[in-house]
């Protein structure tokens, strides 16, 4: 059976070796299909490697091998390794590890359980005995920041709650101890930076804070584009922040020498939050959101990313917007999907359709594990239909 360092060695090189073939796909020109042409690959290296994370930190927690999962967590922070959009392979060990035990803390909770969930005891369980494995509490603390959502009737938390129960501050409480816990342990790990954003839906000082400590996940994993989503969502009214800040702060962090994002921190920081809250577009701009998709492509031409921000401007269509949103949001949302055709013509060399089923899932989304082929499936068929509606429009227009 093999050990830590043979686990830790085999998906570093897998990130490793995908690094490099990044770096050399954007080192050369891309060579361009006929759209009706692009092969779809189901399932490409950067889907895998996802799915292998996750699926990894699952395993080792249903072999109790606790242990390992740590440390290999603690070996992935401390690499930043993550998926081109931003998720870290940490993350993605902790979302496995705590499926299980959160899957059944949820049904548990829906049935009317008064007591902790039997999932959640028995994680608890294991902070005593992995005591110097900060991994093992991320873990814990993350659970019961899902626990906290499911108790008020959410799987995902797409805004702050307007009541919170008892039991929501119960499991938020515990987290924090948790969170602090693991950073005496690690005070420089990325993962645990960015946790403590988490924390602040039960922090009362969150509007006060939220800047503070998004910076500081920010300057932990600096190339990281998560970081900025998530503090762009975190900038909505439904958060602790207001349109006009998010808008201000997305274009000081896109002017910003020492951020050295330029447009790109403009596009990712309304990433998420536009998709979040669509009334949001009548305060960004359009223009400079569009020159950042083209700015991150221009560094990161590889498919994945291609695919990635063409399925977002596909998100813009009409058919789309709700019914209420105001005329000013309507023509934001109009000028990004217009933009599809260019990516498309510039871009895009292959499908990906698990980049398009996962593109459209909203920020929190629970849903991080590996994606069913029905599901693969209808994504590359949906694909196909945005991009054979965007190329027609272009060519009526």
């Amino acid at each position: 059976m093999p050990g830590f360092a043979d686990i830790t060695a085999k998906l570093a090189k897998r990130s490793q070796a995908q690094v490099a073939r990044d770096k050399s796909t954007s080192a050369e020109t891309p060579i361009r299909l006929e759209l009706s042409a692009l092969p779809v690959r189901d399932e490409t290296k950067h889907d895998r490697g996802r799915n292998v994370f996750f699926s990894r930190g699952q395993f080792l927690a249903r072999q109790d091998r606790w242990d390992v999962l740590g440390r290999l967590i603690a070996e992935t922070d401390r690499n930043r390794l993550t998926t081109p959009s931003g998720v870290s392979m940490a993350s993605l060990l902790a979302d496995g590890a705590r499926a299980d035990a959160v899957s059944q803390a949820r049904t548990a909770i829906a049935d009317g359980g008064q007591s902790t969930p039997a999932g959640i005891t028995a994680l608890e369980e294991l902070i005593e005995d992995h005591a110097e494995t900060w991994g093992v509490a991320l873990v814990v603390a993350r659970a019961q920041i899902e626990c906290a959502w499911a108790w008020q009737g959410q799987v995902d938390p797409y805004a702050l709650p307007h009541k919170p129960k008892p039991d929501f501050h119960d499991c938020f409480a515990r987290a924090f101890e948790l969170i602090d816990y693991a950073g005496d342990r690690a005070p420089k790990s990325a993962e645990i930076a960015a946790s403590r954003c988490d924390l602040l839906a039960a922090d009362p000082m969150a509007e006060a804070r939220v800047d503070l400590f998004h910076a500081r996940a920010m300057e932990a994993d600096p190339e990281n584009p998560g970081r900025l989503r998530a503090y762009g969502v975190h900038l909505l009214p439904r958060w602790f922040g207001t349109h006009t800040r998010l808008a201000a702060t997305a274009e000081d962090m896109a002017v910003n020498d020492a951020c050295d994002w330029g447009n790109r921190a403009y596009t990712w920081m309304w990433f998420d939050a536009l998709r979040l809250d669509p009334g949001s577009a009548a305060v960004m701009e359009a223009d400079r959101f569009i020159a950042g998709m083209h700015e991150i492509l221009e560094i990161n031409p590889a498919p994945h990313m291609a695919n990635l921000m063409a399925a977002y401007a596909a998100g813009m269509s009409a058919a789309t917007a709700p019914d209420d949103l105001s005329a000013e949001a309507r023509k934001v949302r109009a000028r990004i999907h217009a933009a599809l055709p260019e990516l498309l013509d510039a871009y895009l060399t292959e499908l990906h359709p698990q980049v398009w089923a996962r593109a459209h899932a909203l920020p929190g989304s629970a849903h991080v594990g590996p994606l069913s082929h029905g599901r693969i499936a209808a994504a590359a068929a949906q694909a196909r239909q945005a991009i054979d509606n965007a190329m027609s429009d272009r060519d009526e227009a």
